[in-house]
Parts: C-alpha cells; sequence; structure tokens
C-alpha cells in the first residue's frame, strides 16, 4: 500500500541532482545511483557509484534496436540499404556527441581528466544514460523515450538521407549503382616521415575526376571524392 500511495504522491525532489536532472529528461527519475553511474568515467578511481563502461554497452545496443524499428516502420519503402545508411548516421559518434550536448551531459560527467575532456566521452556518456533509463523506468518508457524526446525532435528523416557523411562511400556507391569502374592511384608522396603530404587521383572509367592531397592517403581519398561529387553534381 505504501509504494502505490508514494507513486500517487511522491516526496518533493530535494536532491540538486535529481532536481537538475529532471529539468533535463522532463521526468522524475527515480534510481539516482544508475544515472550517477551513468555519468562516472572510469577515469575517475574508488568511485561509489562504478563507472559507465557496462551501460554505455547496454544503451548502444538500446539505441541501435529502437532506431532500427523506427526507420523499418517509418520508411516502408526504402531498401535495406538506405535503412542501413540512415541508422548509420543516426547513431555514429559524430551525432551522439551531438546528441549529449542537447542534453546536457557536460554538466554532469564526472572525469579525472586534466584540460579539455575528449568529446567522445559525452557521447558515450549518452548511451550510459539511455541504458539507465531503461533500467529505471522500464523498457515501454525508454523506447517512448527515444522516439519523441530524441527522434522526433533532433532529426530528420528526409535532411539524414541527403547528408554526405563520407564522399569515398558515396562516391562508391555511386559507381557501383551506375555499374561504373573506378580507381584511387597515388600520384605524389612528399615530406618526412612525421609529417607526410599524399596526393589521390580518382579515375571513373579511365578519366580523369579529381585530384585530393592529405596528411594520410585516407584524407587525400576523400578530398578526391568531395571534389568529384561536387564537380559532377553526384
Amino acid at each position: 500500500m505504501m509504494n502505490w500511495l508514494n507513486k500517487l504522491f511522491p516526496t518533493p525532489l530535494t536532491d540538486p541532482f535529481a532536481i537538475e536532472l529532471q529539468g533535463v529528461l522532463g521526468f522524475r527519475p527515480d534510481n539516482l545511483k544508475l544515472y550517477h553511474q551513468a555519468f562516472s568515467h572510469s577515469s575517475v578511481e574508488n568511485n561509489r557509484y562504478g563507472n559507465n563502461e557496462r551501460l554505455e554497452f547496454l544503451g548502444d545496443s538500446i539505441l541501435d534496436t529502437v532506431i532500427t524499428e523506427h526507420l523499418y516502420n517509418k520508411l516502408p519503402n526504402k531498401d535495406e540499404g538506405t535503412l542501413t545508411d540512415l541508422r548509420s548516421k543516426m547513431v555514429s559518434r559524430r551525432t551522439l556527441n551531438r546528441l549529449a550536448r542537447a542534453f546536457k551531459v557536460q554538466d554532469f560527467v564526472q572525469t579525472n581528466f586534466k584540460g579539455r575532456i575528449p568529446a567522445s566521452v559525452f557521447g558515450n556518456a549518452f548511451e550510459a544514460l539511455i541504458a539507465a533509463i531503461y533500467i529505471d523506468q522500464g523498457q515501454a518508457f525508454c523506447k517512448n523515450f527515444i522516439e519523441e524526446k530524441i527522434i522526433n525532435i533532433h532529426f530528420s528523416l528526409d535532411d539524414l538521407e541527403k547528408e554526405i557523411v563520407s564522399y569515398k562511400k558515396h562516391f562508391i556507391q555511386w559507381s557501383q549503382k551506375h555499374s561504373k569502374s573506378y580507381r584511387f592511384e597515388l600520384v605524389e608522396e612528399s615530406g618526412e616521415s612525421h609529417q607526410k603530404s599524399f596526393v589521390i587521383a580518382l579515375y571513373s572509367e579511365a578519366k580523369l575526376l579529381a585530384k585530393g592531397a592529405g596528411s594520410s592517403k585516407k584524407k587525400a581519398e576523400e578530398e578526391a571524392s568531395k571534389k568529384a561529387c561536387q564537380d559532377q553534381s553526384l
């Protein structure tokens, strides 16, 4: 009886952490230890709440599953490749770091870093936060939170489909779709071993489309692909 009454007439929040967290998430957290753990980086030794690595592992899987189901239901006419590409953009490291900022994760995270904290720390903590919500509030609540508070607010599926994350990948997909051969060719390498510079030429059907330069072959290939995609309006 008392548990039922506590749910119906909850005691006012007095913990500053809980108050701030409720303001960000839009609901009253129950098990605060879970949220403290979600924001605890492994660099903090002897943390009373433990670190967030296991929660991060769970949160990653939860986000992936909910987003996959959402895309499957919302886009019934899209093929597997398009759905996979959209999901990759929605759970990319860059996206998770952006979502972490939107949910003010940087205000809660505890680390032992000196100086600037890598952005990935916040993205990882965001995944751990999702797991904390899942355990604290249940599967159905967490799924609704992801759809209503994350997907519907922070994503446009139309814009995502047009977004190019990797020009090299985009160019290769275009070439395969149109049955065109292509190749990347190293045409110049210069500089000392610790400061190399590369120039890569990109060919399509034996025709030179563009050249790109970078501090690595990968970066030079990406630059060449970007120029080719823009020049050819791909």
